[in-house]
């Protein structure tokens, strides 16, 4: 008997529900959305102008503008390749462009007085249509010989030295913005219910230890189904010069009131 009311007390302890006496004690596991906000979330800064550069030439680097860790402007020459071999290409193209161009201008004179017929100047036009589009192609490479910078940004990766061929299609030099920075955060969906663009908030950056304002920009398009956060996007409200790209820290929200 003894051992029945022993189980019996024990299958309604763990059936009873969890009390909260004045607000203070909550069950363990349970999340409570009032809390949340005490605790910050970490956010890692991101470059919006970044790119892994590399080429199609098959051509000698002369020239390497800027090193590692480097910063340039919009406009500086980042690499140039020695591309006589391919300058000498589109001018062979040039001049096999005009000879077929003045094949068709004979063939032409000859039509009219019946010396060829309407095919053999059909013929010689085509020839100079494809004459005239692998000149344009071969000029279009030279663009690539000198690779100028899109934007201010400093130089991430370098892998290439002067009088080396880089591997084709490989990039060989990286490259980051430093003027437009992003903020990554990942937040508890049910923030949702208050957090929308244009939120403050404080991003306290670890490398720097110093802390600033922030406001979010976009909100991500899926929550996570298992860990059910998501993620935001924020920008600095004003310029941050010791601020760099990779760097961490720690994003503070304040819920607005209502």
């Amino acid at each position: 008997m003894i051992r029945w009311v022993f189980v019996a007390i024990a299958a309604l302890t763990a059936a009873a529900p969890v009390c909260a006496v004045g607000g203070d004690n909550v069950a363990p596991g349970i999340a409570v959305a009032e809390d949340d906000l005490n605790v910050p979330v970490r956010g890692v800064i991101r470059a919006l102008d970044q790119a892994a550069l590399s080429t199609e030439l098959q051509a000698r680097v002369t020239t390497i503008g800027f090193r590692e860790g480097e910063a340039f402007k919009k406009g500086d020459l980042l690499v140039a390749f020695d591309c006589e071999r391919y300058r000498a290409e589109a001018q062979s193209a040039d001049a096999v462009a005009r000879e077929m161009r003045l094949t068709l201008e004979s063939n032409q004179q000859l039509e009219k007085f019946r010396a060829v017929g309407k095919h053999d100047v059909e013929i010689s036009r085509a020839r100079v249509d494809k004459a005239e589009a692998e000149a344009r192609s071969m000029k279009s490479r030279l663009q690539y010989c000198d690779v100028f910078a899109p934007y201010d940004g400093r130089v991430a990766e370098l892998t290439i030295n002067q009088y080396e061929q880089p591997q084709l299609n490989k990039p060989f030099l990286v490259i980051v913005g430093q003027s437009r920075l992003e903020i990554e955060v990942i937040v508890p969906s049910h923030w949702l219910s208050w957090l929308k663009p244009g939120t403050p908030l404080a991003f306290q950056v670890d490398e720097t230890k110093r802390e600033y304002a922030a406001r979010v920009v976009r909100i991500g398009a899926s929550v996570d189904a298992v860990s059910q956060m998501i993620k935001v996007i924020a920008t600095f409200d004003a310029a941050v010069a010791d601020v760099l790209p990779g760097m961490s820290g720690a994003a503070h929200f304040s819920r607005p009131n209502g």
